[in-house]
């Protein structure tokens, strides 16, 4: 029994970091296209996209082709903006984000330099701000190297890397937790700036998630579930 408990303490510490997410994911179905991507949506039913400030998408190499790449050089001092209704099937409350945010050059390949960004993120009720959260000391990771081989497309597992991607995963907490309830229409909004930078660059979205805040019911069963089956097993 004294070699169980260890295993029980790490599976409540576990569960409770764990979390599941609402995703927007844009990089689910990459194409070449100048009609913006509509992303692959996990956990919600997507009700409208609408862009500020942006009018095409960038083309020209696989590599922006495989996210959400506006045409717009936020290094110059433009800003662009995305709002996204969406609807939940169940309640849920949500107390984070995450953004996989992709930096590029005008040619289109990846940006070989580190720039400097800033973000502003709102979730809505119909006219209400529910939730917010903002950072204007980005650091979006720069390969290097400049280039981007015919057939490379972004990922978040190689930013900043010689013939990786350019860009940042940033992860920010609401100002406050809020609850998602089912029959609702929400809205976010994410607008992006260039910060304190003051060279050029393009910049580009590949997903956003909502993390979601395990329901206690829930999260207590599965931990009284998973330390009865190892105490259990001990036994034998």
């Amino acid at each position: 029994m004294k070699k169980t408990f260890p295993v029980i303490v790490s599976i409540l510490a576990l569960a409770g970091s764990a979390h599941s997410a609402i995703v927007f994911d844009y990089q689910a179905n990459p194409r070449a296209t100048t009609s913006f991507y509509q992303p692959e949506t996990t956990g919600a039913s997507l009700t409208s996209q609408t862009f500020t400030e942006v009018s095409n998408q960038k083309t020209g190499s696989n590599y922006v082709n495989s996210f959400l790449s506006p045409n717009i050089n936020v290094g110059n001092g433009n800003v662009w903006s995305v709002s996204l209704s969406f609807s939940v099937t169940e309640d849920v409350s949500i107390d984070s984000i995450a953004l996989n945010l992709f930096t590029f050059n005008g040619n289109g390949n990846v940006q070989q330099g580190d720039r400097q960004g800033a973000y502003t993120f709102n979730l809505k009720l119909e006219n209400d701000v529910l939730a917010s959260c903002s950072n204007s000391n980005l650091v979006y990771l720069g390969t290097k190297d400049g280039t981007a081989s015919g057939s490379q497309q972004a990922s978040v597992g190689t930013l900043g890397q010689l013939g990786g991607s350019s860009g940042i995963h940033e992860e920010g907490t609401l100002n406050q937790a809020v609850t998602l309830s089912a029959g609702n229409t929400y809205t976010l909004e994410l607008s992006l700036n260039r910060g304190q930078e003051t060279q050029g660059y393009f910049v580009g979205l590949g997903a956003i998630e909502l993390n979601t805040i395990p329901e206690p019911a829930t999260a207590s069963l599965s931990i009284l579930g998973m330390a009865a089956l190892m105490m259990r097993r001990r036994r034998r």
